[in-house]
Formats: C-alpha cells, sequence, structure tokens
C-alpha cells in the first residue's frame, strides 16, 4: 500500500521573486495526513493560508498564481512540481513574500532542500486521483488528453515558431527517481523580445541569466552552463505541467497525459477536466454505497 508522505523535519531557503524581484524566504515544515499543501504569508498579519488547489487559482499570467482574499502567492508552480515529484502529498509551505524565491528557475533547489529534509512516511493511504475514460481539453493549438494507465507517463510536444525552438517531443514516465533525473533541473525561459515588454507590465523584476533562459534570434543566453539539457525546454514545460497538476490535490500517479502547446493557464484548465471526471466516476459509487 502507497502511504502519504510529509517531511521529517523544517528546511528552508532565501533568494528572490522572479516577476516581483522581492526578496523571498521559504521554509517548508511537515504536516499531519490529508491535510494537502498549503502555503502560508508569514509576512502577513495573522498568517493567512492559501490552499495549493484549483479553487484557489486567480491568474495565470506567466506562472501559476493563488490566492485568498487579500493573500496572495505568485509563481508556485517549481514548488509544487518538486512536491509531486518527490511524492510529498502534505506539507505547510511559509513564504515571507508574495512570491516564493525563484532560484535557479527550476525545482532542483527545492528538491535538494526537500531530500536534505528526509521523506516520513504517514500511515494512511495515498488519496489518488483516478479516471476511467479518456479526458481531453483543446482550446485554439493547445491539445491535452489524459487516460488511465498503470502509473503516470507525459507525453509533450513544444511547437513554436522562433527559429531558435524547432519542435521537440518528450515522454517520460515520471516516478521520484525519473524526475530528479529528467525534469528537475531544467529551467524557465523567455525570449529576449519580450523582456522589455514584461518588465513595463512588471513582472520579470527579478529575471537574470542567473535563473532563466533568454532565446534570441540566433543564440541562447544563459549562464556559463549553457543549456542543461538539448531540450531543456519541453523538459520544463513538463515540470511546469507537473507543478500545475499537483493543484487537483491528488498524486497524479495512474494515467498517460499527452499534451502539445502547453501553458499555466492550458495546465489549469485541463486540471479541472480531470477532476471533473474523476468526480462524475465516484458519484454511482456513492450513490450505492460502495465508497471512493
Amino acid at each position: 500500500m502507497d502511504t502519504q508522505t510529509t517531511i521529517k523535519k523544517e528546511v528552508s531557503l532565501n533568494g528572490i521573486g522572479l516577476h516581483t524581484g522581492n526578496a523571498s524566504t521559504i521554509a517548508f515544515r511537515p504536516a499531519p495526513a490529508n491535510v494537502g499543501i498549503r502555503f502560508f504569508r508569514t509576512d502577513l498579519i495573522g498568517t493567512p493560508m492559501i490552499p495549493a488547489r484549483l479553487n484557489f487559482v486567480v491568474t495565470t499570467v506567466r506562472g501559476t498564481n493563488l490566492g485568498l482574499h487579500e493573500a496572495k502567492v505568485h509563481t508556485v508552480e517549481h514548488v509544487l512540481s518538486a512536491l509531486t515529484g518527490l511524492g510529498i502529498d502534505n506539507i505547510d509551505i511559509l513564504v515571507g513574500a508574495n512570491e516564493p524565491p525563484i532560484m535557479d528557475g527550476s525545482s532542483m533547489p527545492y528538491v535538494n532542500a526537500l531530500l536534505e529534509a528526509g521523506l516520513q512516511d504517514l500511515e494512511v493511504p495515498k488519496r489518488t486521483l483516478h479516471i476511467d475514460r479518456e479526458v481531453r481539453y483543446e482550446d485554439g493549438k493547445a491539445k491535452y488528453r489524459a487516460f488511465p494507465a498503470k502509473g503516470f507517463e507525459v507525453k509533450a510536444v513544444l511547437v513554436h515558431d522562433h527559429p531558435m525552438l524547432a519542435r521537440s517531443e518528450l515522454t517520460v514516465r515520471i516516478n521520484r527517481d525519473s524526475y530528479v533525473a529528467e525534469l528537475a533541473r531544467s529551467r524557465t525561459f523567455c525570449f529576449e523580445h519580450e523582456v522589455a515588454y514584461l518588465r513595463s507590465q512588471g513582472l520579470a523584476q527579478g529575471g537574470s541569466l542567473d535563473n532563466a533562459i533568454v532565446i534570441a534570434k540566433d543564440r541562447f543566453m544563459t549562464n556559463a552552463d549553457g543549456l542543461r539539457y538539448k531540450d531543456e525546454f519541453v523538459r520544463h514545460k513538463v515540470m511546469d505541467l507537473v507543478g500545475d497538476l499537483t493543484l487537483t490535490g491528488r498524486p497524479l500517479f495512474n494515467m498517460r497525459v499527452e499534451a502539445e502547446c502547453l501553458g499555466h493557464g492550458h495546465n489549469v484548465e485541463f486540471a479541472k477536466r480531470l477532476c471533473e471526471a474523476a468526480k462524475a466516476m465516484r458519484k454511482p459509487k456513492e450513490r450505492t454505497g460502495a465508497g471512493v
């Protein structure tokens, strides 16, 4: 039986927010079974809590942003991706600003911190999102579908008309080891022609080559390390997808997802379709008293 997990001890990281540019601290604390993933704004009066669930998504502009009343947390997808990649079900996340630190633009610093804290099994079965039929979502060029499978597998296709960003495709069977090896180190990216506009809109204020890849007309602008994978961009899209699907509140361990032209808004809408399908599947059992 797969059991729910948390971490053994508190661990924290410091940095700046990608879009806000604000100095920020993030601390991960153990949480009991069945509470899920919760964000707390420690810099606000009363330390308001925001559940990491679809109902609390407020915007998906250049990232996935959560909010409850006046409290908001921006750009949560990398943090959430690390948690699901490691199979962590329950955790409290204390954020000292309105955005977690972006670190190096990937989820790997979070992964390393969480592994340093240690994983703790809880004596309660995992809550898994089940579907019994194919689920589809399409909007313009974006196309998603999921169907029942043993384990969690993602096939993603990145298509863009930029000359430096040829069509790329990745299929990965996601578990703790493959997530760390194949997805976690992939970094966020943007196009050079977008930078001035993003900053004029109050975005990318903390962005630099230390935490992002910039795609120019004829080259990739990176730090001294260069690209970490030859197909780093599609890997990052899958990493983001894992984070956004975490908002269903269930580990996605029993389905294959196929997606093309991925983005945060589409990821969230697709996640809602998955939850609707799972809910419809449970209703007949609830009426007959067979349980869930």
